[in-house]
């Protein structure tokens, strides 16, 4: 909608889902839309809301001009990666991505050169700091600081940077160490309520599938019914001699068991009783 009220119309987004963030071009005649569930879509449309360039499909949510409107930075901060396009609004092509991982503000310098991203507590209380790129990807400034709440450039009249008619060469930027890499394998993973005991033992069976894949006497599996493997003909003969001492206790336990369990014939003092009845009834 024109402030001057000769103009409105609607914006049609061809993907569902919320609008991030918009930014306008400070000169006033195009603005950029991050829209649509992640990964979102970008895209450029003119002063009469028709589309001008597809910024592509990415996981990212926040949008910002330079201040000469050249140089557009689509960000994926917050709970996002951190990764950062910086796109080329002349040439309608990406410059490069930069890594600003747990970044949750980005913002152009003054001069429209440099791309500052910093971490700030009280979301993150770690790795707190600003980080400071170049737009062609070279990072020219990095300080760690233990807490930090918030961060801004310096205002500058915009006069004292006059727009180049080609982007300034690349920068010489700073060395950036990355984290060493263990040579120990990371092993399985382990649930947080398990870490602090003790890890389980390997050799012992974790199922029946594994019991039958054990080894014993030195080799080879446990079959049922088998001889184990490597077993001598001692071993097999006492064990087939307590496995006979067994049987035989068994049912010798089971015979006493069974003779002083016989019920006595008590169906034969029933019967006899209505007997006696019958015959003490024909005497009466």
């Amino acid at each position: 909608m024109a402030a001057a009220g000769n103009f409105d119309c609607r914006v049609v987004l061809d993907r569902e889902g919320p609008i991030h963030d918009v930014a306008w071009n400070p000169d006033e005649k195009e603005f950029a839309v991050v829209y649509g569930y992640m990964p979102a879509k970008a895209a450029l449309f003119n002063h009469r809301a028709e589309p001008v360039l597809d910024l592509g499909t990415a996981p990212r949510n926040l949008v910002r001009f330079n201040p000469h409107g050249r140089v557009l930075a689509l960000a994926g901060l917050g709970n996002l990666a951190g990764a950062i396009d910086l796109w080329d609004r002349k040439s309608k092509s990406k410059i490069c991505t930069i890594d600003a991982h747990g970044a949750s503000l980005c913002a152009w310098a003054p001069d429209g050169r440099y791309l500052m991203a910093a971490t700030l507590s009280p979301r993150l209380r770690v790795d707190n700091g600003i980080r400071i790129w170049h737009y062609t990807g070279a990072m020219v400034f990095r300080q760690p600081i233990d807490e930090l709440f918030h961060v801004e450039w310096r205002p500058a009249p915009a006069a004292q940077f006059p727009q180049r008619a080609s982007l300034s060469p690349v920068p010489q930027g700073i060395a950036v160490s990355s984290p060493a890499v263990s040579a120990k394998p990371a092993g399985a993973y382990r649930p947080p309520h398990a870490r602090t005991r003790p890890a389980a033992d390997s050799s012992s069976p974790r199922s029946l599938s594994d019991m039958a894949e054990r080894k014993v006497f030195g080799g080879g599996r446990i079959v049922p019914g088998a001889a184990p493997v490597g077993a001598s003909p001692d071993m097999l003969a006492k064990a087939a001699e307590k496995k006979r001492t067994r049987n035989r206790k068994k049912a010798k336990d089971v015979a006493s068991t069974g003779e002083a369990s016989v019920p006595a014939p008590a169906a034969a003092v029933a019967l006899a009783e209505p007997e006696n009845e019958v015959e003490a009834l024909k005497r009466v």
